[in-house]
């Protein structure tokens, strides 16, 4: 099956509001497919889809998918009666993942790939893209502000795209530039094990290596390993023994500066950037070695103009003294990162409110929320989203974490159970004079509540 095969079909996509569904339906309806779609609620994604002439049917029901010829469904949906219908009626239907092969077959592919930094990497290496003439196409997992969506689309034979590990969609890809940024312990309820997701990488990383290139974060401990599994694949980090290597001049709460170099290649390149901290710092390495490896030019003014990706430091606004801040960590991994951060606006007061999503991440690397969370002042942490998830016996849960910090850590850490008795709290901190900094993280509910609160006392 090719994209151009679908031209003529009615397709149908389940769990169309999604951030990466909703991006390949907007691709589709651009393509002249006939799209329709369905979820059980509407959010943001819904406004967009709707703007671009895809229908979206709110609730999942087995009318949705009468006479349509081929279904697309998100890696979310499991137990569903669209999908029974579907096969009731030999209607043919498909994961994620196929859609995406559709659209990236035939084009030169550039998939950014990893545990952590996707959406940020992806938006930014397509910006920059965009700046150098390429034009390509962008689908990431996030609004990216410099065009207002999660999709940019063009005629352009270049695409570049966000793939994700969680449902094993990006082992099904075939790039001509695979960027692979780091391997953590995350989507084991998929992998089962931390063991197999490494073997299915190592395999995956062999395999695309063979006939493209291959760009590995050197400083990550098991893809560092992986360096001499082919010629084509190209490392980045820290350590000078890097293909592409940094050095940082200066971090601070406004921008980024440091130096790239490339082995055996006297030019250095001075970079400033507006993404803030040393992760970004290797992430923005990484993209420089495809500018590189593609021979294009940008300056420094194309990556100071990138505007960034809501829910990324995303900056709400600021009410009295009180910066709000959003952003979408929920692994320990990212957490850290975050507080990494927060650090360089040393003039203010941080307060950090973590939404802990899903029990059973929390509860496979609960070692690792205790050994990032332990010392940090000002924490406040939420119940548990569940993200659909049951709490089962012997789990631990938000009260556990807290209850464990509060015994290990200097610092008293806060349970809320509710949000309403977050606002209370934040009421209570926004009267007060000091500068404050206050940074909600999690992939849950916590983003639109805090929205909510600051919308409502700005």
């Amino acid at each position: 099956m090719k994209l151009l095969d679908l031209v003529n079909k009615k397709v149908h996509i389940i769990g169309i509001n999604g951030i990466g569904m909703s991006a390949l339906a907007v691709y589709l309806k651009q393509n002249k497919v006939d799209v329709t779609g369905s979820d059980i609620a509407i959010n943001p994604n819904t406004i967009v889809l709707k703007k671009n002439g895809i229908p979206v049917q709110i609730g999942h029901k087995p009318s949705n998918v009468k006479g349509k010829d081929i279904i697309f469904f998100s890696s979310a949906i499991k137990d569903n009666p669209e999908i029974e219908a579907a096969k009731k009626n030999n209607i043919p239907f498909y994961n994620r993942s196929k859609l995406l092969q559709l659209i990236c077959n035939d084009k030169f592919t550039i998939v950014v790939t990893g545990s952590h930094g996707k959406t940020t990497t992806t938006s930014m290496l397509g910006h920059l893209l965009v700046c150098s003439g390429l034009n390509p196409t962008i689908l990431t997992g996030g609004i990216m502000n410099n065009f207002g969506q999660n999709i940019y689309l063009t005629d352009s034979e270049y695409v570049v795209v966000e793939a994700d590990e969680s449902d094993g969609t990006v082992f099904k890809l075939n790039p001509k530039i695979l960027i692979y940024l780091n391997v953590d312990r995350e989507h084991l309820d998929y992998y089962k094990s931390y063991t197999n997701l490494k073997t299915k990488i190592k395999n995956y990383i062999k395999k695309v290596s063979k006939n493209s290139l291959v760009i590995i974060n050197n400083d990550d401990l098991f893809l560092n390993k992986l360096s001499n599994l082919s010629k084509n694949i190209t490392t980045y980090g820290k350590s000078n023994n890097s293909d592409f290597f940094y050095k940082i001049n200066e971090l601070n709460e406004n921008e980024s500066k440091f130096e790239l170099f490339q082995k055996d290649v006297k030019k250095i390149t001075k970079v400033n950037s507006p993404l803030l901290g040393e992760h970004n710092v290797q992430n923005l390495t990484a993209i420089m070695s495809v500018i590189k490896k593609l021979d294009i030019q940008i300056s420094n003014k194309d990556l100071m103009s990138f505007k960034g990706i809501q829910r990324r430091m995303n900056t709400l606004g600021k009410i009295k003294n009180s910066i709000f801040i959003d952003d979408y960590a929920h692994h320990p991994t990212e957490i850290q990162k975050l507080i990494e951060v927060c650090k360089l606006f040393k003039k203010k007061d941080f307060f950090l409110i973590i939404e802990p999503h899903r029990f059973s991440r929390l509860n496979d690397l609960y070692s690792d929320y205790i050994r990032i969370l332990k010392n940090t002042k000002n924490l406040i942490i939420l119940k548990t989203y569940s993200a659909g998830e049951n709490f089962e016996k012997n789990m631990k849960n938000s009260k556990n974490l807290v209850n464990d910090l509060n015994v290990l850590s200097r610092n008293k850490v806060s349970y809320l159970d509710t949000y309403e008795e977050l606002f209370k709290l934040l009421d209570n901190l926004i009267a007060t004079t000091n500068n404050k900094i206050i940074v909600s993280a999690g992939a849950g509910s916590i983003s639109a509540q805090m929205r909510f609160f600051y919308e409502s006392r700005r």
